[in-house]
């Protein structure tokens, strides 16, 4: 039976609107929190970080390359606040049309909000642009912006810590308004409302905060220096320029500057070293990939491994003193270097949301490793790493690499072998041991999108001989 043309014509004009609809809000689906029946979230997460920066932008243009990068990972975050500290550029090294620091960052902000259209419709998560402008604070000398600013995020009714990040305050800068917010907490609350405050405070980047990092109890919960230490008369914060510049096929005229919107065109090329970005470990750190834990310094992240600070050595505070063997070599740098083209990949994919609707862009997989994150087994018992049910927003088709991470366990081999280590379910039998060890796995998964787009799960096993049971 044939319907009446008017009915079709209706239902027509009906299934193309259901479809429109179904775009238009597909980015809805695409950073949904994915768990496993342990209740993690390897690629998502519930409570997401709350985070402040604070930059001497206006001085090395290297602080506004860094900005870049960051505003396209606002998504993943609670930012509380970005504090520029410097009042007055640099003349000469920086080149910015914007004469002060705090101009400078809301210039970037600005640019930001020209893309926001463009970038919800990729994870509905990110800020608002008057939301980041409305936290955009100086914290020059004669201004308490930047103190009340910290004040207020570590004071809130919020059980969630505060990450905050000192991207440097060298000459021409104010002193860190952490230092400040530290000082004002010390006098008007004493010792215990001080140690209350600091106990609040997770730290990544420079130490400009004096006799506080080190000298009036209790020391900060946690504090990972991404700058230092020196190797091969090399800072480590130096090295990000060399490793990533071009991983992957990254080019930056190609990739960021031009045909990426306006935030891209304000990424600076002039710095000393090309693509410096000497502050963008700091909060790549902090990027929830899957593989990394911020709590675990010496998991690894795509701002490489960290080891405890010699220099401190009974306080949790942690720097880029470890080596990792990676393709046939032994050295800190393969820390950063195994995960290069796959963070550089994801740089690419979110300049191309500045400028692209959904479906012309790639998005990350998101891996979901059936069972337990973290088990405890028996010597001889068969692992399954079992990753079948990943998905990609995209539905393209994804491959898989199992593989062992030995410099993050305990365990120091034997190591058994790792079948269908290529595939979405991969397996080995625990080896034998005296006393309890662990062993950690990470997968990778990766789409065949344009560029390719790589997330990771951490499986961590404790092998317990039978006595430990």
């Amino acid at each position: 039976m044939s319907l009446p043309a008017a009915r079709v014509a209706w239902l027509t004009v009906l299934l193309a609107a259901i479809t429109s609809l179904a775009e238009s809000n597909a980015w809805l689906r695409a950073e949904e929190p994915v768990t496993d029946r342990s209740g993690e979230t390897p690629t998502g997460e519930p409570d997401r970080l709350r985070v402040i920066v604070e930059t001497d932008a206006g001085g090395d243009p290297d602080d506004e390359q860094s900005l870049v990068r960051f505003l396209l990972y606002t998504n993943q975050w609670d930012v509380q606040g970005i504090i520029a500290n410097r009042p007055q550029a640099r003349q000469g090294e920086n080149l910015n049309e914007e004469r002060t620091g705090l101009g400078v960052v809301r210039r970037l902000v600005r640019a930001y909000g020209e893309c926001y259209p463009k970038l919800v419709q990729h994870d509905a998560r990110y800020p608002r642009p008057d939301e980041l402008l409305q936290r955009t604070v100086c914290g020059y000398e004669d201004s308490d912006e930047g103190v009340r600013c910290i004040l207020a995020a570590v004071d809130a009714d919020d059980p969630r810590p505060l990450w905050f990040m000192n991207w440097g305050t060298d000459r021409g800068s104010a002193p860190s308004s952490l230092k400040r917010a530290l000082d004002r907490v010390l006098e008007e609350r004493g010792p215990t409302g001080y140690a209350a405050f600091k106990n609040r405070l997770r730290l990544t980047g420079d130490d400009q905060f004096g006799d506080h990092t080190t000298r009036i109890a209790p020391p900060f919960p946690i504090w990972i220096d991404t700058l230092r230490p020196e190797l091969e008369g090399r800072r480590w914060y130096h090295r990000f320029s060399a490793i990533t510049a071009t991983a992957g096929g990254f080019d930056v005229h190609r990739d960021v500057v031009t045909g990426h919107g306006p935030l891209g065109a304000l990424y600076p090329t002039n710095t000393g070293l090309p693509q410096k970005e000497g502050d963008t470990m700091m909060f790549l750190y902090l990027v929830p990939t899957g593989m990394n834990d911020p709590e675990q310094p010496t998991w690894g992240s795509w701002a490489g491994r960290y080891g405890r600070n010699d220099g401190y050595p009974d306080l949790p505070y942690y720097w880029a003193n470890q080596p990792d063997t990676w393709q046939g070599t032994l050295h800190r740098e393969n820390t950063l270097s195994r995960w290069a083209a796959d963070l550089q990949n994801d740089f690419r994919a979110r300049l191309d949301w500045c400028v692209a609707d959904y479906r012309q862009a790639n998005h990350p997989p998101r891996p979901r490793v059936n069972g337990l994150l973290r088990r405890d087994v028996a010597p001889g018992d068969e692992v399954v790493l079992d990753a079948a049910n990943s998905t990609d927003p995209d539905r393209q088709e994804l491959q898989y690499h199992w593989m062992y991470y030995p410099e993050t366990g305990s365990h120091t081999g034997p190591w058994p072998a790792l079948r269908n280590a290529a595939t979405a379910v991969a397996g080995f039998t625990a080896p034998h041991v005296a006393t309890a060890r662990t062993i950690h796995l990470v997968l990778t998964v990766t789409d065949c999108g344009s560029p390719p787009l790589s997330r990771y799960a951490r499986v961590v096993v404790t092998v317990r001989p039978a006595d430990n049971q």
